[in-house]
């Protein structure tokens, strides 16, 4: 068998193998696309409500940001899963992308809810990503302040 050959059958033995893992993960990435859909159409109803300057470019600018962000979460998760808790014999690829997957979603349902309080006129108070970090601060003060300052708006 010449090189070609055998490379091609490798490129597509590993082909099949990542699209049966991305199969797998159908439905996770129906739900990402659920979620971003539902924080864009409640952001630009908060905007409108609160008569708040709305610019169509920034909001699908910003979609698409967290789109990748979102499928990088679930391809980081789905990775390792498949290169080092399924060959420990830990757990599967689909539970580790589903466990970073979660964390973005948190960020995303914490934004949605905020946005639907706003709409209705309720205060919001609780918000889970500054529970998580203030957990992290309380357990790890330099790693918490740092997370803290990143998750910042930067001023305008």
């Amino acid at each position: 068998m010449t090189s070609n050959t055998s490379n091609m059958i490798l490129f597509a033995a590993f082909a099949h193998e990542a699209t049966s893992a991305l199969y797998d993960l159908r439905w996770m990435v129906v739900f990402v696309i659920v979620l971003i859909i539902a924080d864009f159409w409640f952001g630009i109803s908060d905007a409108l409500h609160r008569r708040k300057e709305f610019r169509f470019s920034r909001a699908g600018r910003r979609t698409c940001n967290k789109f990748i962000d979102y499928l990088a979460y679930l391809l980081v998760g789905c990775t390792i899963g498949l290169a080092i808790t399924e060959p420990l014999g830990l757990i599967d690829h689909t539970t580790t992308a589903a466990i970073g997957l979660g964390l973005g979603c948190l960020w995303e349902l914490d934004s949605i809810v905020g946005h639907v309080c706003a709409i209705h006129g309720v205060e919001n108070k609780f918000s889970v990503k500054k529970f998580l970090i203030s957990l992290l601060a309380r357990k790890f003060k330099d790693v918490g302040e740092a997370v803290e300052d990143a998750m910042e708006e930067p001023p305008r």
